[in-house]
C-alpha cells in the first residue's frame, strides 16, 4: 500500500434498500392472549446502489433497481470507474 499516493486510492461500497417492513419474528404477551404487532407489511422494489469513495469524496455512483449482479457490477467498473481514472490520469 506505501507505494500508492492517498489520491490513487479508491474504495467501491454497495447498499440496498427495499420497502419490506422490519418486524420481529417473535413478540411476548400475558398468558392466554395472543401477541399483537400493529403495523403495515409492505413489499416493495429492491434497489442497489454502488459509490466511489476517494480522497475528493464519493465520484462516482450508480444505482440499480433490483439486485447488483456480476455483469452490472463489471459494467460499472468499466464504464464508470475505469474511463474516470483513465480520464484524470
Amino acid at each position: 500500500m506505501a507505494q500508492y499516493s492517498p489520491e490513487q486510492l479508491g474504495f467501491l461500497d454497495e447498499v440496498s434498500k427495499d420497502k419490506r417492513t422490519s418486524a420481529r419474528s417473535r413478540g411476548r404477551s400475558s398468558t392466554g392472549t395472543r401477541s399483537v404487532k400493529k403495523g403495515v407489511f409492505v413489499r416493495g422494489r429492491r434497489f442497489s446502489a454502488e459509490g466511489l469513495l476517494t480522497i475528493d469524496g464519493m465520484v462516482s455512483n450508480t444505482v440499480v433497481e433490483g439486485s447488483m449482479t456480476r455483469e452490472r457490477f463489471l459494467q460499472y467498473l468499466e464504464f464508470t470507474v475505469v474511463w474516470l481514472y483513465m480520464l484524470n490520469g
